[in-house]
């Protein structure tokens, strides 16, 4: 191999890794629920494939829903259910509840701080509830961990906390005047339709607290149209557009070339 040539890939090789740790730091992003967010509080470690088709024995995720559903989706979700297919919403701030309304359930996320002393971490917001339902998606599982989940009411409960949990409104993690003891539901179901009252349970930081509940899951489509799963930027969706137009990553790829063809000329000419 001559000096020239040693000098060509030398210049291609820092290329090629600078480009890469460019790449690795523009398409990520730091907003909660992302599949595009490898950091605690992203879904990159369990989101799945989007929808695309709905089939017998897989289940649609709506994942921290911030998007409206237009009347003919609606009707697609009704229509899914009826057929048999399985539906999971997980939300805490109550987005979900015009879906659920529209769906004709009734069932309501109510948004909340749950606490509990009966915990086995230093954050009360973070604790454990009953499994209380029969459900598949709770097969074999008698506790799951939660972090700070909303209440759901209607429908038939699967998930409960224990009497020692209160609403901490002003979140200063005591039990104050203001505030009482009592039980709450965290997830309830009617038919194929459930509703979870805690999202963060598919966060990367909380996978690993619930392992039997994320494999019993499967075969799992998420939604990443209304939900914040699908929050990216517009390096990523950029990104996305080159991986689905194969011109365009051949002008890339061409593009890349450019500089160590140039520098190789260079040489030639000298």
């Amino acid at each position: 191999m001559t000096r020239l040539q040693r000098e060509a890939w030398a210049i291609l090789l820092i290329l090629l890794l600078a480009g890469a740790a460019v790449f690795a730091h523009v398409t990520t992003t730091p907003e909660e629920y992302s599949r595009y967010n490898t950091g605690w509080n992203g879904t990159s470690g369990f989101a799945g494939e989007e929808v695309r088709d709905l089939k017998p024995g897989v289940t649609l995720l709506i994942l921290a829903p911030d998007q409206p559903f237009t009347p003919e989706e609606v009707g697609y979700c009704r229509a899914f259910l009826d057929n048999g297919g399985d539906i999971i919403i997980a939300d805490e701030e109550g987005a979900a509840n015009p879906l659920l309304a529209d769906l004709g359930s009734r069932i309501r996320v109510r948004p909340g701080n749950l606490s509990s002393l009966e915990r086995d971490h230093t954050d009360p917001g973070l604790f454990r509830v009953q499994v209380t339902g029969n459900a598949s998606l709770f097969a074999g599982i008698e506790t799951i961990r939660v972090n700070r989940p909303a209440a759901v009411e209607g429908g038939e409960p699967l998930l409960e906390t224990s009497v020692l949990t209160w609403d901490d409104a002003d979140g200063d993690g005591r039990i104050t005047a203001s505030e009482t003891f009592g039980t709450a539901v965290v997830c309830a179901k009617e038919g194929n339709l459930t509703v979870l009252g805690d999202p963060s349970l598919f966060i990367n930081a909380m996978l690993a607290e619930n392992p039997e509940f994320i494999d019993n899951l499967q075969p799992v489509r998420i939604d990443g149209v209304h939900s914040r799963t699908g929050t990216a930027n517009p390096i990523i969706n950029t990104r996305l557009w080159i991986q689905e137009t194969p011109l365009a990553a051949a002008a890339l790829a061409a593009l890349a070339v450019l500089p160590v063809a140039y520098r190789f000329g260079r040489k030639r000419d000298e």
